[in-house]
């Protein structure tokens, strides 16, 4: 069994820190998050990310999802 622990926990923050920011519910955060392929982006770089700050952590975010090669919707 995998352990992913830290990266759920790191998952939960960022999108509390996602819905906070963009003044959404925390299903609709984690909806679009998943929708646009965020989720996956934040588990796959948690480590890197969650020495950073929230602020950071919500820019990331939203610059992978502008800059994902199918990216056609602008929040």
């Amino acid at each position: 069994m995998i352990e992913m622990k830290g990266e759920i926990w790191f998952l939960a923050s960022c999108v509390e820190f996602y819905k906070d920011e963009k003044g959404l519910k925390g299903q609709e955060a984690y909806e679009y998050l998943r929708k646009t392929g965020a989720i996956n982006y934040i588990i796959n770089c948690w480590e890197g990310l969650h020495m950073t700050s929230p602020q950071y952590v919500v820019d990331s975010i939203d610059e992978y999802i502008t800059n994902r090669p199918d990216s056609t919707e602008v929040f």
